[in-house]
């Protein structure tokens, strides 16, 4: 009698242990599940942003100089050099992350290299930041924030609310900020570039503008430069 009790309670206690067994690989499979949907829906919604801000940009922001017309980037018709600083460290106002692309210009001359609006959209916000100096902003017809900063100064006419055009001229590259208003010199001339879009949220979320530039690269506007 009690040699049936062991064997009962033995294949109760292995009944148990592979209905548990079941359970924790059940809920493994529905986590790895639940992160492959996650992961399928990030790509998903990066190919529709993709698509989305592609079809926007038309120009590179900094237009090219007339001499160069006839020649290619990668054949020396460079005006700027660029890399993908990305949410690298930034100091000046406290600690926090990159949110753009700085194109440096060759020249570290404020006032020679003429900015350009990448896409059509509705000006917004033109005026002076303390981070970004004087600073410009397009949003364009699906929401997305295109933003211009460090400028040294302004296009003529130009006022918030008014329609831009691709390759409208917005101002010209300077080294205007990290201070009060009217404040340059405290780093190189260049442009910085962002881009903000509404992501599930009504927060603006900056995307990195790196990828989206190099496409520009071949996409230009040109000018007379002093």
């Amino acid at each position: 009698m009690k040699r049936r009790q062991n064997s009962s309670i033995t294949a109760k206690r292995k009944v148990f242990r592979i209905r548990l067994i079941a359970l924790l690989l059940l809920v493994v499979w529905n986590s790895l599940l639940a992160n492959r949907l996650r992961t399928v829906r990030q790509i998903t919604t990066k190919k529709v942003l993709d698509k989305q801000i592609l079809s926007e940009l038309q120009y590179f922001p900094l237009a090219f100089q007339n001499e160069h017309r006839e020649t290619t980037w990668k054949a020396g018709a460079v005006i700027c050099n660029y890399e993908d600083s990305w949410q690298s460290a930034r100091t000046f106002g406290g600690a926090r992350k990159h949110e753009g692309t700085d194109l440096m210009t060759i020249r570290n001359e404020r006032g020679i290299y003429p900015i350009v609006s990448m896409t059509d959209g509705t000006l917004e916000q033109m005026g002076w930041l303390k981070l970004g100096g004087w600073r410009i902003g397009i949003r364009s017809a699906s929401g997305t924030y295109y933003y211009y900063a460090h400028l040294e100064s302004y296009a003529p006419d130009l006022e918030d609310g008014m329609a831009v055009h691709a390759g409208q001229l917005l101002g010209f590259a300077g080294d205007s900020g990290y201070g009060t208003e009217g404040t340059t010199g405290q780093f190189a001339v260049h442009l910085h570039v962002g881009i903000y879009i509404h992501h599930n949220t009504d927060k603006e979320e900056a995307i990195n503008p790196y990828p989206y530039l190099k496409q520009l690269e071949q996409h230009r506007i040109y000018a007379d430069y002093p």
